[in-house]
């Protein structure tokens, strides 16, 4: 039957083509086979059938002639359908090439943000290869997205989601080794076990940090602070380093600072608790019996900032 008897008896004709190349992730009628009708808006309709999952790239789909009828007569009700040409359709998908160095970009961005405000250098275990995609019908999208929330040193997984058509095609994975620098304590020269640090025995110096290691010690060492260990020369100092003496010591008589922003005032107290530098103990202030938390200064005194408590 040709076109034009069909537009005689009425109804839509499909003219099936023998191959054709389609766009994006679904199949639309009108990308295989030519519509014609009396009826504008139904010709319109079955041009716009979605049709199912348009193959991968390097595989077809065949649509034969008689199951298209069938699928647009059960899918749009009421639709007369007459096809046309072709016994069957083969499809194959319209593609584009998708480079490694695309898809590394996208990841290194995911990176840089991930660590942003750290010193961090950033290594590809393993290039990326380019592989064939879907030509879509609009923008094609690609993301990385890193889900660990803790920014680390180490091997890192970083998936790359290639979307077509606002369906996900597939993801890539690409392997990053992350170095995280910092500027730390160094010791200068080494030092025994016991021994006071003092910020005079350090260096600032950018190294490395290890996978899951312990974070560098703050320079502004407190007073009491020594060796936990024997250090060598040029050894990073770490929070398991430093060994703190008990400064005060429970029942020991000391001054209580009480300070309320430019205001200070002392009285007289005693420990209730023993404490380092830096610790938060309990002490009774000696005129009234009241008992009240304060930090540890130095073995004669300890300090409450009641601006900041309140």
């Amino acid at each position: 039957m040709t076109i034009l008897a069909s537009l005689i008896l009425g109804g839509v004709t499909l003219t099936l083509s023998p191959q054709a190349r389609v766009r994006g992730a679904e199949i639309e009628l009108s990308a295989i086979a030519t519509v014609a009708g009396d009826d504008a808006a139904e010709v319109e309709r079955v041009r716009a059938l979605k049709l199912g999952y348009a193959p991968a790239p390097g595989h077809s789909r065949l649509i034969a002639a008689q199951r298209l009828e069938a699928d647009v007569e059960r899918l749009l009700t009421g639709v007369d359908v007459t096809v046309v040409g072709a016994s069957a359709c083969r499809v194959l998908p319209a593609t584009e090439l998708l480079t490694g160095a695309a898809l590394t970009s996208v990841a290194k961005a995911e990176i840089v943000r991930w660590t942003q405000g750290r010193d961090a250098q950033l290594e590809l275990v393993s290039s990326l290869a380019d592989i064939e995609v879907p030509t879509s019908n609009s923008p094609l999208d690609l993301r990385a997205v890193i889900a660990e929330p803790q920014v680390r040193a180490g091997v890192l997984n970083v998936p790359i989601r290639i979307t077509v058509d606002g369906q996900l095609y597939r993801t890539v994975w690409s392997n990053w080794r992350v170095t995280l620098y910092q500027e730390v304590n160094v010791l200068k020269n080494a030092i025994k076990a016991g021994d006071a640090l003092t910020p005079e025995l350090f260096e600032r110096k950018r190294v490395a940090l290890t996978t899951g290691g312990e974070s560098p010690a703050p320079l502004e060492l407190q007073r009491g602070v020594k060796a936990a260990r024997d250090m060598a020369a040029g050894a990073m100092l770490k929070s398991s380093d430093v060994a703190l003496d008990t400064l005060v010591k429970r029942g020991d008589t000391l001054f209580l600072e009480i300070r309320r922003g430019a205001i200070t005032a002392r009285v007289a107290a005693s420990a209730d608790q023993d404490g380092r530098a830096g610790d938060r103990i309990r002490v009774t202030l000696l005129d009234s019996g009241k008992n009240i938390n304060a930090v540890v200064q130095s073995r004669e005194l300890a300090v409450i900032d009641l601006a900041r408590e309140g």
